[in-house]
């Protein structure tokens, strides 16, 4: 299926090898439509999704409408559709296929999955994204995994709760972590994960993964870092015997999280003194992003605001800019779950809280978090019927 790759950062719109620059109104209905793609919405909807807290009139939907589809020209494919008497909708038809030999060849296949992989290991979301947006051109494949990651990095909920691409099992996955990135109530999120490891109703990849990492991550945002720590040496433990390599900075900038919660000064220094050697010989983008907003934790707990609010914006930045969406909301939720234990000034507090606001409103998580919450309480209670 044809797909469209947005960059916020720019306000760009790729597809293929070809990009689409909007102006950001332009950008936000576009994303909203395709997000919401195949369904008519009237024109005091979209208003009320795009233009929220403005008050435009109507006219102002056709113009950008106009304006759209002049700029999306080129791709036949994406189509805005007017519903007389009513509103619009997008429709995004297949493009013509080419008949592309490297297709057919098993070493670019495998050195394009390659690609894909040391890409996810050094946190270069961008990359990845620029990648896939190749597809077509090049000729390759994306695979199941890669697929959902680069709309899960894109913090792409509306596609998860709505695609019928993935496993089930695969989809309540991802909109699990998702959904602990988003949520302003991480107790339901921790009651979630703690219900899911119960059930065992995750691979045994996965299970791993939310035991010895994700879920220690959310004890911490529940303010319960106790229980965290507790897990330290199992995780240790586990990420030895199993050769997690992969895991030694995530893990690393858990324990630096958890211990800042649990205001255990010395054990965040020290875990952040190792962090910056380890990024120091492997400057990987994801955690050097997330590092920046610890650091900037811990300088707050220091009294040392304005050199706390550099190094959070700074990661933020970084996070943002390399297109790792959902940690950079899972970072914003982190931030201002931290400012109400520290009681830092309140320009700070409303800075943040404010960038929060703004994160709900422009991902449309009021109105996502609800058919999440749903579509996982349905998979969990299905999951106890199953063992029943």
């Amino acid at each position: 299926m044809a797909q469209l790759i947005f960059d916020p950062a720019g306000y760009t719109v790729n597809d293929g090898t070809e990009s689409v620059g909007l102006l950001a109104k332009e950008f936000a209905l576009l994303q909203f439509l395709y997000e919401q793609r195949g369904q008519a919405f009237s024109r005091e909807q979209l208003l009320d999704r795009v233009w929220v807290l403005e008050y435009p009139v109507e006219r102002t939907v056709d113009d950008h409408i106009y304006r759209l589809r002049k700029k999306l020209r080129r791709w036949p494919h994406v189509k805005i559709n007017t519903i007389r008497g009513y509103g619009y909708s997008l429709i995004m038809a297949e493009p013509k296929a080419l008949d592309n030999p490297s297709m057919r060849d098993e070493e670019i296949q495998n050195a394009v999955r390659g690609l894909f992989e040391k890409y996810h290991l050094l946190g270069q979301g961008k990359s990845i994204v620029a990648l896939a947006a190749q597809r077509e051109v090049l000729g390759f494949e994306i695979n199941a995994f890669y697929r959902s990651y680069i709309r899960f990095i894109q913090a792409d909920i509306g596609w998860f709760l709505e695609t019928d691409e993935v496993h089930p099992r695969e989809r309540f996955y991802w909109l699990l972590l998702l959904y602990w990135a988003v949520t302003p109530d991480p107790d339901q999120a921790l009651g979630y994960c703690e219900e899911v490891l119960r059930q065992g109703l995750m691979t045994p990849e996965q299970h791993r993964e939310m035991e010895i990492l994700n879920i220690l991550e959310l004890y911490a945002d529940a303010g319960k870092p106790e229980k965290a720590i507790e897990r330290f040496d199992h995780t240790g433990r586990i990420v030895e015997q199993d050769r997690l390599t992969g895991f030694v900075m995530p893990v690393a900038l858990m324990e630096m999280y958890v211990h800042l919660v649990a205001e255990n000064w010395e054990e965040a220094d020290q875990t952040a003194a190792r962090l910056e050697r380890l990024l120091e010989k492997e400057p990987y983008i994801r955690e050097i992003g997330r590092f920046r907003v610890f650091k900037g934790l811990r300088l707050l707990t220091k009294g040392k605001e304005r050199e706390a609010e550099e190094s959070l914006d700074e990661g933020l930045e970084i996070l943002g800019m390399s297109q790792h969406l959902s940690l950079y909301l899972a970072a914003i939720k982190q931030i201002n779950l931290f400012l109400r234990r520290c009681d830092p000034g309140d320009s700070l507090v409303l800075k943040y809280a404010h960038l929060f606001e703004s994160v709900q409103k422009e991902f449309h998580l009021s109105t996502l978090r609800p058919a999440m919450e749903k579509y996982i309480s349905e998979f969990l209670g299905a999951g106890m019927v199953e063992k029943e």
